[in-house]
């Protein structure tokens, strides 16, 4: 699975996440891709795991770790916004994957 290997558990985005956040979005924004409902869920999960972790949330920190041991967050972040527009089609898409 895809998930797999660009996750480093289940709390953590893998360092190959951020890499491969441009090519999920363009595929989950197809809606001619077979697999569509699988990618967009893998992206909601890169976006949820790219949010910040304020240092002063110590259940947080001790959960997700705090963002400087954690750089694929930025990295996720950063790409999300490059790529907008893909997103943008996601949320206007009147019959998203999975109803």
């Amino acid at each position: 699975m895809l998930g797999n290997v660009l996750m480093d558990g289940v709390f953590h985005a893998g360092a190959a996440m951020p890499t491969a956040l441009p090519f999920l979005l363009r595929l989950a924004a197809n809606p001619d891709i077979a697999v569509r409902s699988g990618l967009v869920d893998l992206v909601v999960v890169a976006a949820e795991l790219s949010q910040p972790v304020a240092a002063d949330n110590d259940p947080m920190v001790l959960l997700l770790g705090n963002d400087g041991d954690h750089p694929e967050r930025e990295q996720c972040r950063a790409a999300f916004i490059e790529h907008a527009s893909l997103l943008h089609v996601l949320l206007i898409d009147e019959s998203p994957p999975g109803g």
